[in-house]
């Protein structure tokens, strides 16, 4: 959806801010429920901790199980927007580069192995 930076700029960003609200656009213009894009999960999603809690009344309308489409729709939302998250947070680290080179290194010695046992070398 979002056109690809121009080779020539010096640093690149991986989610310019035209690009994203350029494809934010496009999403809420096709009227496409994005949590019905989620897998079904089997435990319940917690209460986000920074839900107000209302005042003096017992809680009774914190349940995550309703039978309500519109609260199931906000409840797979919320899921949707905790995995993005998640993934942009991952995307952001060097955890992937990092066990990366590690599934490198062991490829290297398992190879390694391999021709020993082989008697190749």
């Amino acid at each position: 959806m979002s056109s690809e930076p121009k080779p020539g700029t010096k640093a690149v960003h991986p989610l310019p801010l035209s690009s994203t609200l350029h494809d934010l656009a496009l999403l809420r213009a096709s009227d496409l429920d994005l949590a019905a894009l989620l897998p079904p999960s089997s435990a319940p999603a917690p209460a986000p901790a920074s839900a107000p809690l209302s005042s003096g009344a017992p809680s009774e309308s914190h349940a995550t199980e309703t039978d309500d489409p519109v609260e199931q729709s906000v409840q797979r939302s919320l899921e949707f927007a905790r995995e993005a998250r998640a993934a942009l947070k991952l995307l952001h680290s060097d955890a992937v580069e990092k066990q990366g080179a590690r599934v490198d290194g062991v490829r290297e010695r398992l190879e390694d192995v391999a021709r020993g046992l082989d008697g190749t070398e």
